[in-house]
């Protein structure tokens, strides 16, 4: 008995509680409010109807009415109190303004577009996307280091290595791309004044910390740095080399790997459409060997003997012009033939082959099936960041870097738009600009989904 009055005691009777609804009001210049439209009031933490009324809250324009979430199971992130919220932080309101502004935020970076051609479309000031833009460079900084393009390393074991050039103060400064060739994200960037070896190992490393594993194959154009960087690598890798001048039909696979005591490098020289269909193809190579210890230094002066050696009749054959080291390949190297499948993805050698080569033509079969052998993919990114991106502001190498990092961590993790919260009011005027009348209706009905 004493239980049971304890329990009436302290009982107390349930309010049934019902749907709110809430009329917002635009307000004219004149101080004239028109109704704009009624919609269904749900907490923006956990998306439930049972809400009820908690007093006003001050405002700049007055006093507005403030709400309090009665579901019991509603977490607050944590807190020990209930959400409390207005009508426009609710959570019908808020869902819609925000993929709104996610659609903004993407015009303003992933697409890269100006910010007058932004301002256009959602009817806002070109100053009001500037200082959006910068906040939102800021706020994915804060979320994401940009040190890091990538949120979880990638499958990739090739990359597509390029570089283009932009003009800072009338200097020159490149952007060195290291895109992976599967997933196509870019996995390492450097923006330098040189693209020296030093630069291109530097996209590389940061490429390979970005990658589960190893990089067994980098493709690129001629460029001496690039080939020289993977030529100082130390391990098996294969190069491809798709040079950007004529011939354009010709490429280049250069495979290294090494012994106790030397360098191996195989070059292979094959057409760029070698790998479109099943056919018996036609390549050339040809071996080197570079000993890894540093030669002795040649002695100073003219060799003995060389003064009243015979002199030889010079050739009167002339001899082509132009740099021949690349493409000597084809010159020089031995002709062979090798069947192609790139359905089953297969190659067949004959026996007497190199095993290198053999193992470098499947390696890059893997990669260009029924495809042309290009560098394409890092090519077609930089220029889309040199189209696209538009700097602003005092240009130096650090802030174009950092600039261009938080462009590619967009397009590298577009979800991250949706995590990354900026601390910026949004002017009605936007509100009613940009949400057409379909979604008005979704908004009264209490249908919106996100």
């Amino acid at each position: 008995m004493f239980d049971s009055l304890i329990i009436f005691m302290i009982g107390r009777k349930f309010k049934n509680l019902i749907e709110i609804w809430h009329q917002l009001f635009i307000t004219m210049i004149d101080g004239l409010k028109i109704p704009l439209i009624e919609i269904k009031l749900r907490c923006p933490a956990c998306g439930s109807w049972m809400v009820g009324p908690n007093g006003t809250r001050k405002r700049r324009y007055g006093r507005v009415e403030a709400f309090i979430c009665k579901n019991p199971e509603c977490k607050n992130e944590g807190r020990k109190t209930p959400k409390q919220f207005i009508a426009t932080s609710s959570y019908e309101f808020k869902k819609l303004v925000r993929s709104k502004l996610k659609q903004l935020y993407e015009d303003i970076l992933k697409d890269g577009a100006k910010n007058k051609t932004i301002a256009k479309k959602y009817n806002v000031s070109p100053s009001e996307i500037s200082a959006l833009r910068t906040e939102i460079e800021t706020t994915i900084e804060k979320h994401q280091t940009l040190d890091s393009l990538v949120d979880v390393p990638q499958p990739d074991k090739a990359i597509a290595i390029d570089e283009t050039f932009l003009r800072i103060e009338g200097k020159k400064v490149y952007i060195i791309v290291a895109t992976g060739y599967t997933t196509r994200k870019v996995l390492g960037i450097k923006v330098s004044f040189t693209r020296s070896e030093h630069d291109m190992r530097a996209v590389y490393d940061e490429a390979e910390r970005n990658t589960t594993h190893l990089i067994t194959a980098v493709i690129s154009d001629a460029w001496t740095s690039t080939i020289a960087m993977v030529k100082s690598l130390g391990r098996e890798i294969t190069h491809v080399i798709h040079k950007h001048k004529k011939p354009y039909d010709k490429v280049v696979i250069k495979h290294y790997k090494y012994t106790n005591t030397e360098r191996v490098t195989t070059d292979i020289g094959v057409k760029t459409d070698v790998m479109e269909r099943r056919a018996m193809r036609q390549g050339y190579h040809m071996e080197t060997r570079t000993p890894l210890d540093a030669l002795a230094p040649k002695k100073r002066g003219r060799p003995r003997g060389s003064k009243t050696k015979k002199k030889t009749k010079r050739s009167n054959k002339k001899k082509r012009r132009g740099r021949k080291g690349l493409f000597k390949v084809f010159d020089k190297g031995k002709k062979f033939f090798f069947k192609i499948d790139p359905y089953r993805k297969t190659v067949r050698t004959s026996n007497n082959l190199p095993v290198s080569v053999a193992a470098a033509l499947a390696e890059v079969l893997n990669l260009f099936a029924l495809k042309s052998i290009q560098n394409n993919v890092s090519e077609n990114l930089n220029s889309v960041v040199k189209s696209l991106l538009r700097l602003r502001g005092p240009k130096t190498v650090e802030s174009v870097e950092r600039r261009i990092r938080a462009f590619l961590i967009v397009r590298n993790i577009p979800e991250i738009l949706d995590e990354i919260q900026i601390d910026r009011n949004v002017r009605g005027k936007f509100f009613i600009d940009n949400i057409n009348s379909l979604e008005f209706s979704n908004l009264v009905n209490g249908m919106w989904i996100v």
